[in-house]
């Protein structure tokens, strides 16, 4: 009798602690108002999308811009003293005193072969840096180019078109809509593009969304609404250890149809296969490629020549490289050309930082207007801003989940009867991912050329998880369900609650906090890395996604002594305190707080304990 007492006893009191824990748990909840035109409240996430549609230049947009331009008061008059035109540099200012020297990369690396100092004459390199002295004094510095053409390979098929790739790193739609008014209005008016609002990204930064555009593959998982799981194809030792050379790639698809290929990122870094210490290209991908030119503008050249591309003389590195492609299509005029650009200085970290160069790609583009309209051009970025305050907003997070993305087609092929613009006019009205623009390119490359690009048929291309913008695609409803989508990036527009129960709120914070010090430890950094302590949780709202499981994202900010601001999405099982968490992101521009861990796998979920405690202090300030 007294054991069944005690049993009794001890099931009220689990039940009393339960009960204590379900209403402190029951969380009081606002329904958010959305700037959404079109929300679902279905929770049907597998079969519905609701696609957003938004007021591009809502204020808690327009409030943050702040028109960023370097080459604002620029130096008009500047007018360059050296020069290099048919393989021969001179000096064309008179009395100048002045010496060259060739850089040519080594490998697909960002490491570079310097020549010695030569006087004007002949030179066989594609980099050229020229540097004046006064009196033993750098006054000029200048990196010249040119495209020494490569020997041409028999192309598959007869007539086929250039492709030109552009990709404004972190620009996302709204930004491309602000940013560019001319340069759209001018395309769609002279090349009749397509613009793809729907365009949702796949991983958080550069390279989870470059590695799909150039090798058809993910790197990094997740879950999607429905809680099914997106795996990855590749792991770190698979993308990161192991050089990329021997996978298939869109560079080397290109070239082995006879195409001259290039690759232009204006960033040393080379953000997508070798950022920050992955070994990448053991050789380069492409017949050119810009990395030469910005080593040497980054680390290895003088340091007047370092500072030439600031914006005081009213040149940055996109002039450089603009310039560079304008030689490639001079030298290339025998064979298709296959370019991809990659701009990380435009637009990577200013939210109106692209407007500044709209006017001069119009310009750019009519100057050559005859090659780009029979031409498929493609404006293709990665992914949204993802830093700032305004990530604290609604439009703000969303639109870093938004690369902007648009298509132009060869006018030959704008006619009716081949259907081409009707069939991306209706893709554009879906969600789409980067393997679908993947999948795109190798059927311009492949496929439609059998069919004189007459082909609009649905085309499951085998290896590959995109389907083409230029054909039909699958019937099923295009959906963050159904799409290889992490739950955390989706774009579809669902009811969202704030949850205002304090106590939920800090319980998954600590939890948020402790599954970030457990990554750390896997990462064999925990050792370099401060422990985090949770300030405050700044918000925590439930998505809509679907009845059977309650999914939140969560933003936490730690103390001050070891700032950061954490965001990621979490699915919580009440019952049995079970949370997963989806890749943790962090919404502060976190800059050298992260540098001790890059000798061994850099993460920004650390705080390095090296920084000093002013320093500190003024990163919190300034960052």
């Amino acid at each position: 009798m007294k054991f069944i007492k005690y049993i009794i006893t001890i099931l009220l009191a689990f039940l009393g602690f339960y009960m204590l824990s379900w209403r402190s748990f029951n969380n009081g909840s606002t329904k958010i108002e959305s700037k959404f035109l079109y929300l679902d409240s279905s929770r049907s996430a597998h079969n519905i999308c609701a696609l957003p549609i938004y007021d591009y230049w809502d204020t808690s947009i327009k409030n943050v811009m702040h028109e960023y331009n370097p080459a604002r008061n620029c130096y008009k008059n500047y007018v360059q003293w050296t020069e290099l035109v048919n393989s021969t540099w001179r000096i064309v200012k008179d009395g100048a005193n002045c010496l060259a020297r060739c850089f040519s990369g080594i490998g697909g690396s960002k490491n570079v072969k310097i020549g010695p100092w030569m006087k004007p004459g002949h030179v066989d390199c594609e980099f050229l840096e020229t540097v004046c002295w006064e009196d033993n004094i750098e006054v000029y510095g200048h990196i010249h180019t040119q495209i020494i053409p490569r020997k041409a390979s028999p192309t598959k098929f007869k007539d086929a078109p250039n492709v030109f790739i552009f990709t404004i790193d972190a620009m996302n739609t709204g930004m491309a809509k602000r940013s560019f008014p001319k340069l759209l209005s001018y395309f769609k008016n002279e090349f009749q593009m397509i613009e793809f609002p729907f365009v949702n990204k796949v991983g958080e930064n550069s390279r989870p969304n470059g590695l799909p555009l150039w090798f058809g593959k993910s790197i990094e998982g997740g879950r999607r609404v429905t809680g099914d799981d997106v795996e990855v194809d590749w792991d770190w030792n698979q993308y990161c250890e192991t050089y990329l050379d021997n996978s298939s790639h869109i560079f080397k698809d290109f070239k082995d149809h006879g195409y001259a290929t290039m690759l232009f990122e204006d960033w040393e870094g080379n953000v997508v296969d070798s950022w920050p210490t992955c070994v990448g290209f053991e050789e380069p991908p492409t017949d050119h490629t810009f990395r030469p030119f910005a080593s040497v503008s980054e680390t290895h050249g003088m340091e007047i020549t370092k500072r030439h591309l600031s914006g005081k003389f009213c040149r940055e590195t996109h002039h450089a490289i603009m310039e560079l492609l304008e030689q490639g299509i001079e030298a290339y005029k025998d064979r298709p050309i296959f370019s991809w650009l990659w701009l990380a200085w435009v637009a990577h970290d200013w939210i109106d930082g692209a407007a500044r160069v709209d006017e001069y790609l119009v310009n750019y583009f009519k100057k050559h207007n005859n090659m780009f309209d029979n031409s498929f051009v493609m404006f293709v970025s990665d992914h949204g801003l993802r830093t700032g305050k305004h990530m604290r907003t609604e439009i703000g997070a969303f639109e870093r989940d938004n690369p902007f993305l648009s298509i132009s087609i060869p006018k030959r092929f704008r006619a009716t009867k081949f259907g081409i613009l009707e069939t991306l006019n209706f893709d554009s009205k879906q969600l789409q991912t980067h393997f679908d623009v993947r999948a795109t390119l190798l059927d311009i490359l492949k496929f439609q050329p059998t069919s004189k690009f007459m082909d609009r048929q649905q085309k499951n291309i085998p290896d590959e998880k995109g389907h083409s913008l230029i054909r039909k695609q699958p019937d099923f409803p295009r959906t963050c369900a159904t799409l290889p989508i992490p739950q955390q990036w989706c774009i579809c527009q669902v009811d969202k609650f704030e949850i205002h129960n304090e106590t939920l709120k800090n319980h998954l914070g600590e939890k948020l906090l402790n599954h970030v010090h457990r990554k750390l430890k896997k990462l064999n950094v925990s050792e370099i890395c401060e422990t985090f302590r949770l300030s405050k949780v700044t918000s925590l709202i439930e998505y809509g996604y679907v009845r059977t499981m309650r999914t939140y994202k969560i933003s936490v900010e730690t103390t001050i002594s070891s700032y950061a601001h954490f965001e990621t999405f979490v699915t919580y099982d009440i019952e049995t305190d079970i949370a997963k968490f989806e890749k943790v992101t962090r919404l502060d521009n976190y800059a050298m707080t992260t540098d001790c861990t890059k000798p061994i796998r850099q993460s920004p979920l650390c705080y390095c304990k090296n920084i000093n405690f002013p320093l500190r202090i003024l990163l919190r300030m300034i960052l």
